[in-house]
């Protein structure tokens, strides 16, 4: 457990910004912020080892699963929002103008959907298996 409440001061600047960004309209960045906040929020606050695999897990499995929506909608439209890197201006693309930076978009939400999906399963695993012998790890 944590044992003064002055440890978290990061993690509730952390959450404040997420909250100023779903003011400032940004919704998918301030979901993002605040899921992550919660996720360290959680493995933080856990005391066994076991739950903060358990809450690594889950919250992989809820990032893979949103990486997974949004490439299938991807697919689903024919179309995608390409950035050439970080500081790169967006563009919506079709699957018919430009066929190559679609996919390259797809592929890629596809890709992470796969690795956090995968990610989550080892965590779920191997938080089973100490589950098992639990009081060796506490």
């Amino acid at each position: 457990m944590i044992e003064s409440l002055s440890k978290l001061g990061g993690i509730v600047a952390l959450m404040v910004f997420g909250v100023g960004l779903l003011l400032a309209g940004r919704i998918w960045p301030g979901l993002g912020v605040l899921s992550f906040g919660g996720l360290v929020l959680a493995v933080t606050c856990l005391p066994s080892t076991t739950g903060k695999i358990f809450s690594l897990a889950v919250g992989a499995l809820l990032c893979g699963g949103v990486f997974a929506y949004l490439a299938a909608s991807n697919e689903v439209t024919g179309t995608a929002t390409y950035q050439p890197g970080i500081r790169g201006r967006r563009v919506t693309v079709t699957r018919q103008a430009s066929p190559a930076k679609f996919r390259e978009v797809t592929n890629l939400r596809w890709g992470i959907s796969g690795f956090c999906l995968l990610g989550s399963v080892a965590g779920f695993i191997l938080c089973r298996k100490l589950g098992d012998y639990s009081d060796d790890y506490v």
